[in-house]
């Protein structure tokens, strides 16, 4: 006899659940199978709880779904689910905020999908959410609406008075710079992963402590979320971020630079204690050669001063291995009109043809030694004086520059692709006082070679191993003297004149290469110089935001706590910038900005008002510097009326007279 067909519907019927007299929580009944088998049992999941004013909370797990599986859960009549709904109508709001954009031809959220998966659906998660609007709108909704661009707030029913200012900035610089929304876009409207990413983003930063005491610190600090945040729904969150977010993420955030926008790439370490990780491996780990560690890449906008794209390649990476990952990974992102920087630790023969291929414009450093610059040091003609006279003098940084074309030759992809190596140009830099420190040193470590290879000869020395003997000296080559019978006697040896004009060539210069930039020495020499902001945010990065090692033993948590990571590095360069530019006489550190703006408070009330303490004048100066408003109601008086006479000043003298009409008198 057939058994009953399942109700497809039963999964989703919402009942209560009390455990321990304590603890009411909202549950469901989800199917499972027990190796394999057809036959499916039952087992309760938790949605949330439900407290005595049956007021249902939902928890993380279910936050972390889309709308479109929330708005199939049907709860018992009673259970006031507000806050359900408050959440489903803010994500339906950016629903119909790209439906807009897509009417007026924007394509942004599409091809946010479609470029790194074209066989992905229509949402990040792979639900169908074609029949979202209506099943939205069929909802009871919320009776406070809110503003579908903030976050979702809910005020908790207690009485609050938490510190704010220094969150509240990061905040504000990240809506200013259109991260809520690319990733409201992201995530395809969820409110409440956009929320807990925020959130733990500025953590670190803000309180120098790791993500297992963010709940603790939620006590003290206002944040995006009024509900705890514990280690369990951290490590969920994190394992729900996919490299598909990554790139859909990266790619809104390249489209927000301008044109002509100069990207400098670098990689720095970090190790790890999860071994189960593939990219840990055995590298040349700045903190200790022997750690295991990962090198981690990113692309830092000079221009816009924030990162726009990161990579994990494993530990024994070289910088040279990972640019055709990166160029690829960008090309296909639909980066154009960018300028790509790099260090001399990253152009190659086939790097620099992948570029040229790709038509992309770029400035590299590049050794004076190597190809394709050596040959062009013989260009440069000095006096008697040693004094360069056919480059020009930059009297501010004491250099002097050269630009020179390079010929044009046939250069190689790494499949043999040829390519035209055209429209390439050097730029050879000298300081002469190093250039004779150098020559002066290089005349001195001859000069002891060659005492030390004549004493050996006199004595009539016979080395047992010639090329170990021979590798003992750089610029001179040692032979062994044989008599008639071929019996070693001796030794002799001649300079290697090649060598020692090569050194003696590149002594004192250094260049680099540039592609497609219409450019002199000098500026390219001021544009590779600005990279130096780069290496100060790797240092923001593994120091004052804790992620010089890796806290996780998964792949999943790994790639979710970078995501976290590079949307807080984001606002943290911005708030540095912001100190370098303006604020460095006032303050050490850009950390102690945002210790000045830590006694702002905001204050909730359970009548569902809010409060937010007044700023101060060295207060407001900060958030002039970010270029963050400071709310009308919080400014104080004084620097309001001085800021109002500033913009409006008044005319000095007397008010002039009021014209008379001649023709009446």
């Amino acid at each position: 006899m057939a058994g009953r067909k399942a109700d497809p519907a039963t999964q989703y019927r919402v009942f209560l659940q009390k455990v321990a007299d304590k603890y009411v929580y909202a549950s469901v009944q989800r199917p499972y199978s027990v190796d394999g088998s057809t036959r499916l049992k039952y087992k309760p999941f938790h949605l949330g709880t439900v407290n005595s004013d049956m007021v249902f909370t939902p928890n993380s797990d279910f936050r972390l779904l889309p709308v479109s599986e929330r708005i199939k859960y049907t709860f018992p009549e009673g259970i006031d689910v507000s806050k359900v709904e408050a959440m489903n109508h803010m994500e339906y709001a950016h629903y119909q905020m790209e439906d807009n954009d897509a009417a007026q031809g924007s394509v942004a959220g599409q091809e946010a999908v479609t470029a790194t998966d074209p066989k992905r659906s229509d949402t990040a998660d792979g639900h169908d959410n074609s029949s979202l609007p209506a099943a939205i709108e069929n909802q009871k909704k919320p009776d406070t609406p809110q503003d579908a661009s903030l976050p979702c707030e809910n005020i908790l029913d207690q009485y609050n008075n938490r510190l704010y200012g220094s969150f509240w900035l990061l905040e504000e610089i990240c809506r200013r710079k259109g991260v809520d929304e690319d990733l409201l876009k992201t995530f395809q409207g969820n409110i409440a992963i956009v929320n807990e990413i925020m959130s733990l983003a500025f953590f670190p930063y803000l309180s120098g402590k790791c993500f297992n005491r963010f709940a603790k610190w939620q006590n003290s600090h206002k944040t995006l979320l009024d509900y705890p945040l514990t280690s369990p729904s951290i490590t969920r969150l994190s394992q729900s971020i996919t490299d598909h977010h990554r790139m859909t993420f990266i790619k809104l955030r390249l489209k927000r630079q301008p044109e002509g926008a100069f990207l400098d790439c670098d990689s720095t370490s970090k190790s790890g204690w999860g071994r189960c990780l593939v990219d840990l491996c055995w590298g040349n780990n700045k903190d200790n050669p022997k750690l295991q560690n990962t090198v981690e890449a990113y692309v830092y906008s000079i221009t816009t001063h924030e990162p726009v794209y990161y990579r994990s390649f494993p530990g024994n990476t070289a910088d040279i291995s990972t640019v055709r990952t990166i160029l690829a990974d960008l090309q296909a992102l639909g980066i154009k009109d960018v300028v790509f920087i790099a260090d001399r630790g990253y152009p190659s023969e086939e790097n620099l043809a992948a570029l040229v291929e790709a038509s992309l414009p770029f400035l590299m450093c590049a050794k004076a030694g190597c190809n394709p610059i050596a040959p062009l040091l013989h260009e440069v003609k000095f006096d008697e004086d040693g004094v360069p006279v056919n480059m020009n003098y930059d009297g501010k940084r004491k250099l002097y520059y050269l630009q020179v074309e390079i010929p044009a030759y046939s250069g190689e992809l790494a499949d043999g692709t040829a390519v035209n190596m055209a429209g390439l140009a050097a730029n050879l830099f000298l300081n002469v006082r190093r250039r004779a420190e150098e020559l002066g040193a290089l005349k001195r470590k001859i000069q002891e070679e060659r005492q030390l290879l004549e004493a050996a000869a006199s004595e009539g020395a016979i080395p047992k191993d010639i090329k170990k003997y021979n590798a003992l000296f750089d610029y001179f080559k040692v032979v062994q003297k044989t008599d008639s019978q071929g019996k070693a006697t001796g030794i002799e040896f001649s300079l290697c004149a090649k060598k020692v004009d090569k050194e003696r060539s590149i002594c004192g210069f250094f260049s680099s290469i540039m592609h497609k930039m219409n450019i002199d020495g000098a500026k390219a020499l001021e544009i590779y110089k600005s990279r130096d902001e780069h290496e100060k945010n790797f240092d923001q990065l593994k120091n004052q935001m804790l992620q010089y090692v890796q806290r996780n033993s998964s792949e999943d948590g790994r790639n979710g706590r970078s995501f976290i990571s590079f949307v807080g590095l984001i606002a943290v360069s911005e708030v540095r910038h912001a100190w370098k530019e303006k604020m460095q006489d006032r303050f050490e550190s850009s950390v102690d900005m945002l210790d000045e703006l830590e006694s702002i408070r905001f204050s909730e009330y359970t009548n569902g008002s809010t409060h937010m303490s007044s700023f101060t004048a060295k207060q407001v100066e900060i958030c002039d510097a970010c270029n963050v408003t400071v709310p009308k109601e919080c400014m104080p008086s004084t620097v309001r009326k001085a800021k109002e006479r500033k913009e409006n000043p008044k005319k000095r003298g007397p008010k002039p007279k009021p014209k008379t009409d001649t023709a009446c008198e």
